[in-house]
């Protein structure tokens, strides 16, 4: 089969700077260290990407990616508690930010354009909650869009307490109450635990 040099030089270059990322954060994502290590020269970069930052946004959505395999791989059955599928549902994107400290900041970007898988995560959680607020378990005066922002909001603090500092002894807990304290206002009671398994991720 013939090889494509040109997929093969951009494939190197993210391949690469996903692993700087990974290890060591977006901060680490130079033009000389992704060069240096996929073994070609800055123009092959700029070719490919633009610009730095239009790498680190080809990063974060190589981390996007393996958010969704992960998210769907860990997916727990639906057995029809609307509780315990949102709380497997935010367990999953704390245990990406553990697991990819350096990669999860450049997914949630604080200011320039975000990452174009962005939107898509969003939309699935939505898509969620506008299944819930159908169902009627949501609680009352709580619609999907609310649903989505107040849980986006706080998963994302938490996880990027997680990531900044992901040995911390105390990230399940905080992870646990938050993560409760939601569900408990979003969800409308059926007398069954938000967390039926365990209090936290691992």
């Amino acid at each position: 089969m013939l090889q494509n040099p040109a997929a093969d030089v951009r494939a190197r270059l993210l391949a690469a700077a996903f692993e700087i990322a990974r290890s060591d954060g977006a901060d680490a994502v130079t033009t000389r260290a992704v060069c240096t290590a996929a073994g070609v020269r800055a123009p092959s970069l700029y070719h490919h990407f633009g610009d730095r930052a239009g790498l680190i946004r080809a990063v974060a959505d190589a981390a996007f990616e393996e958010y969704f395999h992960r998210k769907d791989a860990a997916a727990a059955p639906d057995d029809g508690d609307p509780r315990a599928r949102v709380a497997a549902g935010w367990d999953a994107h704390i245990a990406f930010a553990r697991a990819y400290p350096g990669l999860y900041p450049a997914m949630y970007p604080a200011s320039g354009p975000p990452p174009s898988q962005f939107e898509r995560s969003g939309a699935l959680l939505r898509a969620g909650f506008d299944e819930l607020e159908r169902a009627g378990a949501l609680r009352p005066g709580i619609t999907a869009a609310l649903a989505t922002n107040a849980l986006r909001a706080a998963l994302r603090g938490v996880a990027l307490k997680v990531a900044g500092d992901p040995g911390d002894p105390g990230n399940d807990r905080t992870s646990a109450v938050v993560r409760d304290a939601l569900i408990h206002a979003l969800i409308a009671d059926d007398g069954r635990d938000p967390s039926p398994s365990r209090p936290g991720p691992r």
